[in-house]
């Protein structure tokens, strides 16, 4: 059985890294008002990196590629970790309200509602949001020290996040001030470079280092509380470790990139079907899953209205909701 299940896991990893390499170079060279080829981007890579086409690969192709990465590779793990400690198909930082937690926060902070916060880097104050609104919605669910009901925290996450996304709606149209942040709200790469992959990078991969050594408490968690604490490991403890990775992982996301929904919640499963539940294996997986349908969406979003951009929010959102109905139908029976 473990032979199988790591060969699977290499089969689906090699899919995944041809399937990214190949989004990467089709995003390179992609949709643009300016003829690019491969040639130009073996130029890029290899070769003369002086040339127009070089520099706009390296220079604005390059640093939206590696983001639309590294925050779908990122997406991807908190939703697997959301669905661990809460051992609920349904789960993911979109439909915890982490996601409309950071917004909101961040626009009250634009808005000057909140103006003590303005000092404070942009990933600080989206943790804050979402720390904030993910402790509400596990509280309504059943408590953070006690025994977390599935149904229950998905009906207080939906009802969280719509409150929050009104209040931030809210904001949006009685500040003219605040619509500068309306496409960013969308979840949008449009704008990214250099130094929004510089400010994103160093705390997914922290985080997503840490959570790979956490992949066995999430196993023996998966067994059952009780099974957990017979074998010596505190539940709640492995429960808060776990929810401030996930809000590491998604409110990084949300600062650079704006909410993204549905990527935590559909790559996780597709991963787990794939190679089962093992997060040893789980999560390295929905991370290349995550990273490879990304960019596949931002190259969609890019192409869908050329020459202009339709937000990669509005892609993920078209390609997950169908699916999410999908799956709560399945749930019910």
């Amino acid at each position: 059985m473990i032979t199988v299940s790591l060969s699977k896991q290499i089969v689906l990893s090699l899919l995944s890294i041809t399937a990214l390499l190949a989004g990467i170079a089709a995003a390179a060279i992609g949709a643009s008002t300016f003829t690019l080829t491969l040639t130009d981007l073996a130029s890029a890579v290899f070769g003369d990196a002086s040339s127009l086409a070089s520099q706009l690969i390296l220079t604005v192709r390059l640093p939206r590629i590696l983001v639309a990465a590294v925050a779908g590779a990122a997406l991807a793990m908190a939703g697997a970790l959301m669905q661990g400690i809460t051992r609920n198909p349904l789960a993911s930082p979109a439909l915890f309200g982490i996601n409309a937690g950071a917004a909101c926060l961040l626009v009250l902070t634009q808005t000057g509602l909140v103006a003590w916060l303005s000092d404070l880097p942009l990933i600080l104050v989206t943790a804050l949001g979402a720390a904030l609104s993910g402790a509400l919605v596990l509280m309504l669910g059943g408590g953070i020290s006690g025994r977390i009901h599935p149904v229950r925290v998905v009906l207080a996450g939906v009802a969280v996040t719509a409150l929050l996304m009104a209040l931030t709606r809210t904001l949006l149209i009685l500040d003219e001030q605040a619509q500068a942040v309306l496409d960013w709200l969308a979840g949008s790469l449009t704008d990214v470079g250099w130094d929004q992959w510089h400010q994103l990078w160093p705390w997914v991969f922290a985080a997503g280092l840490l959570s790979l050594l956490m992949a066995q408490s999430m196993n023996l968690l998966a067994l059952g509380e009780e099974m957990a604490s017979g074998l010596g490991l505190s539940p709640l403890k492995i429960r808060l470790q776990v929810s401030l990775l996930v809000i590491i992982l998604a409110a990084s996301v949300v600062a650079v990139t704006g909410p993204i929904a549905f990527v935590g919640l559909l790559v996780p499963h597709l991963a787990r079907r794939l190679v089962g539940a093992d997060h040893r294996i789980l999560l390295p997986v929905s991370a290349l899953l995550g990273a490879a349908l990304m960019v596949w969406a931002d190259l969609v979003s890019r192409w869908l209205v050329f020459p202009s951009e339709t937000p990669v929010g509005l892609v993920t959102a078209l390609l997950g909701a169908p699916c999410f109905l999908w799956l709560t139908s399945r749930e019910q029976h």
